[in-house]
């Protein structure tokens, strides 16, 4: 931790808050059968959600519930989807919010 010399406070260097606020990207939009979903960037989801999933507690469901907010009850009626799919989906969003050449 910083703190200010002259008041002997902390000095923040560095802010959630402002991170999520300065983080202006594209959607990851994608479609399954015609129908148009939008997915947050996988790396931001909630840690305890993500956690849980990590430890075997929790539900993958609740992971793309996490990513796709609003759309997800539509994205859950749809049959047919694999695991593979579901994989390469969190990739090609994961891939899309780094960005190529954002320091790349």
């Amino acid at each position: 931790m910083t703190t200010n010399k002259i008041a002997q406070e902390p000095v923040s260097l560095f802010s959630l808050r402002r991170r999520a606020q300065e983080a202006k990207r594209e959607p990851f939009v994608f479609d399954v059968d015609g129908k148009v979903f939008t997915m947050r960037d996988p790396t931001e989801a909630d840690w305890q959600v993500t956690a849980a999933l990590g430890r075997g507690e929790g539900d993958l469901r609740e992971f793309m519930r996490e990513l796709l907010g609003d759309d997800y009850e539509e994205f859950a009626k749809i049959r047919g989807i694999s695991s593979a799919d579901i994989n390469a989906l969190i990739e090609a969003a994961t891939r899309h919010y780094q960005g190529v050449g954002r320091g790349e």
